[in-house]
């Protein structure tokens, strides 16, 4: 018995030294997913902006392209561009930088070996159609959306809509859902209108998962996964604090089946408070547009 008992206080004392470094290991392998998503995130609904041609945010050519889409591209890749027989255009898992001029090769020489057929389009109405494309599935920031930029702001702030209660921009707000500092410069406008009228559309995107984690001392954590895995679990809970977990410490995971967010924004607000919201989110960006726009002058 007195030998159970001493190999029972090694065992304490080595679970004791162990989990300050396994706690180490737990937090460098967050930053670590963090620094390798940076890339993806940096890229996301990027272009490189190599065309200077004149239809790129021209209003006319945009509404010419818009036609030229309808007629000969919304069969496949849907009239929003969400998809069909054809792969959706505006929300895509992994994104690589995008260009205009690499868009005008598709778009006139098709791709081989796929449904997507050349075209015997003009420059003009090619450059017409890739405008309404950039349009379409470019940075919301780069793209004038309609709508009152103050009269979004006073909506997002707001306790009617509720939006910065879990969301923050520039360090005010809250923290349990994603921070949307950044999202006019990393998401195209129709991705913006379709998390807040349909946030559980898309519950693959990372940090969209509502979880209950019940761990093997009793405690009881409601929020929302981050980076989730096979060893390790970041859950945001409803104060907004962030728990590091090790997954052999979870007894039970419960994963929602639809988003924390409200699924009624499209009730809740009229269609003028929504297009002023997205007008609002669309100017978020972390690189000032005036600046941007001195750089693309270049």
């Amino acid at each position: 018995m007195k030998r159970r008992g001493s190999f029972e206080d090694r065992q304490r004392r080595f679970r004791q030294e162990r989990a300050p470094s396994r706690n180490r290991k737990l937090v460098f392998r967050g930053l670590l997913g963090i620094v390798l998503a940076l890339p993806l995130i940096a890229q996301h609904g990027r272009y490189l902006r190599e065309s200077e041609n004149s239809a790129i945010g021209d209003p006319q050519a945009i509404a010419a392209g818009a036609k030229l889409y309808a007629n000969a591209c919304a069969g496949c890749h849907g009239p929003d561009g969400s998809g069909g027989r054809g792969p959706n255009l505006v929300q895509r898992t992994l994104w690589h930088p995008l260009s205009d001029e690499a868009i005008f090769n598709v778009v006139r020489k098709g791709v081989p070996g796929a449904d997507m057929p050349p075209t015997n389009l003009s420059d003009e109405e090619t450059w017409n159609l890739v405008a309404y494309l950039h349009a379409l599935i470019g940075p919301a920031a780069e793209n004038p959306a309609p709508g009152d930029f103050e009269a979004g702001r006073k909506v997002f702030w707001s306790t009617e809509a509720g939006c910065s209660s879990c969301h923050s921009i520039r360090g005010e707000g809250g923290h349990t859902a994603l921070d949307l500092t950044n999202v006019g410069d990393s998401r195209p406008l129709a991705v913006i209108r379709e998390s807040v009228v349909d946030p559980s559309k898309d519950l693959f995107l990372l940090g969209q998962e509502a979880v209950v984690v019940k761990l093997k001392n009793g405690q009881v954590i409601n929020g929302v996964a981050r980076n989730r895995n096979n060893y390790s679990l970041q859950v945001v809970d409803t104060n907004g604090d962030l728990h590091l977990l090790y997954m052999l410490d979870v007894a039970e995971l419960t994963i929602s089946g639809s988003s924390p967010m409200p699924g009624d924004y499209a009730q809740r607000l009229s269609e003028q408070e929504l297009q002023n919201l997205l007008a609002y989110l669309a100017r978020q960006t972390l690189r000032p547009l005036q600046a941007r726009a001195s750089q693309e002058e270049k």
